[in-house]
Parts: structure tokens; sequence; C-alpha cells
């Protein structure tokens, strides 16, 4: 990197904190999460493990919501290692959280529930792309895990694209903005792919990486160690949701490279 770039970088970095907010039960936010997504309940879990416990959590139940579901859940149930972690309606039950079910997060009842609640902040799971009103209703922001390597890899099913266009692989923990997956940056991870990695095991990896990022990126905000690094601002591609001819095509990709790792060829 050069003395230029470094200078740039320093320059497009801030200091995030919140007011008497320095320990995870002063931290007073919403989780929200497409209904039984496994990456958002896995996040969830790992959070309120770590102390970070929401104080409301809306959930979408939608058609998006079941068809992001079963297609996670249809790959991570070929990982022998897969465990479904526990669920939002459990969680909430246990830990006394208070509980909303919408039909879109963009709808109002998201926004009300979120004015009702005296927030710092919001975070989220797996949702859809969410509309300004609804960003404005929480007065520190609110945290995206985004499962790829930004500013490289924006969009949807970044861990695919980064495989067809051979990008890094990881997760990002960010603010989000107007735009898509272009908000600050508060933690950005890059993850090598363990040889021989297959499709179901690279999204139960990334699925692992959010969850860190998550409890990493809430911890330094009650530490007074976060920071935002905005994202530059280019023309780069946002990739659309990967069609299944995609999702073979990385597949074998994946096989291939594996192949040539082993010193074995490649069989169809």
């Amino acid at each position: 990197m050069t003395d230029t770039a470094l200078d740039e970088r320093r320059n497009s970095c801030r200091a995030f904190t919140i007011p008497d907010c320095s320990s995870p039960g002063d931290l007073r936010f919403a989780y929200l999460n497409l209904e039984s997504h496994p990456r958002g309940e896995m996040m969830l879990e790992r959070l309120i493990a770590a102390g970070f416990v929401p104080d409301l959590v809306i959930d979408e139940k939608s058609q998006l919501a079941r068809t992001g579901r079963d297609s996670q859940l249809k790959k991570l149930c070929r990982v022998p290692a897969f465990s479904p972690s526990t669920s939002t309606v459990s969680q909430c039950v246990k830990h006394e959280i208070r509980y909303v079910s919408v039909e879109n997060h963009n709808d109002a009842a998201t926004r009300i529930a979120l004015r009702e609640m005296d927030l710092h902040v919001a975070v989220l799971g797996d949702t859809r792309i969410l509309k300004s009103d609804v960003i404005e209703s929480v007065p520190y922001g609110i945290i995206n895990v985004h499962p790829g390597f930004l500013p490289k890899v924006r969009g949807n099913n970044p861990y695919v694209w980064s495989i067809i266009h051979n990008l890094p692989q990881g997760a990002t923990a960010h603010l989000i903005n107007d735009g898509v997956d272009r908000g600050p940056i508060l933690v950005a991870r890059e993850m090598p792919l363990p040889a021989g990695c297959t499709i179901p095991e690279l999204v139960r990896l990334v699925n692992q990486l959010c969850a860190d990022l998550a409890v990493e990126s809430l911890g330094q905000l009650v530490k007074g160690e976060a920071t935002l690094t905005e994202q530059p601002c280019d023309d780069g591609v946002t990739f659309r949701e990967a069609r299944p001819e995609i999702w073979s095509l990385a597949e074998k990709m994946l096989r291939e490279k594996a192949a040539r790792h082993s010193g074995r060829p490649y069989v169809r």
C-alpha cells in the first residue's frame, strides 16, 4: 500500500462511540432477521452467549424468508458437523426479549417497534435491503454483518461470486446506508478456504465468521475501541442472487481446485 493510500485510509477512519455504554448490558439494541434463517439464528445465539442480549427481536415472516432458510438448510444439512442453533423464539422466551413478527422489514410495523424502544443500534442477521426510513429509526445506526469481504465483494451470495471471480472470501461488519453494502466498515476479515472445501462447508464457515464478527464488533463498541472506515466511492460491481447454474459452476470449480491440490485428476 502506498503512503498516499495509507493517508487516505487514516483520514477516512473515525471513532464510533455511544455515551455511557461500556459493557454488553449497557448496549440497547434490536436484532432483525428473516425468520429461522440459519446464519441469523447462529449470530443471535453467539451474541447472547457473549452477553449481548437484544431488547427487541423483529423477525420477517415472508416467502423471501422461507426461500432463504430452505436454501441454506439444504446445503448445511450436507455438512456432518452441522447442528442447528437455538430457535429465535426459544431464545426470546428464555431471555424475556420482546418479539415482533412482520411481513416485511420495511413495513411501518418495523419502524414503530424500533421507535417505541429506547435503543442505541440495531443489528442485522439476514434481511432484505432496508429503506432509509427504517435505517433512520435507530439513533446510532444499523450494523449489518455481510457474508463477504468488503469492499471487494458486494451484493447477494458473495461467497459464491468470490469463487467464480477468484475474489477474497470473508465477512464484514458495517453500518448500512442507502447503498447496497457500501456503508462504513467496523470490521472486515478475509477467510482462507481449507483444502477440499465444498459449498456446504463454505456456507457453514462463512456463517461462523459472521457470528464471530457480530460479537467482535459489538465488543469493540462497548470497549470504546470501535472505528468506522469509509468505503471507496467506486463503481464496483454489486452482485445479484446467484442462479442455480452459478452455484453448480462454483461447486465444480471447488472440486477442480481440490483435485489440483491433491494431485489427483478431476473426475466429473
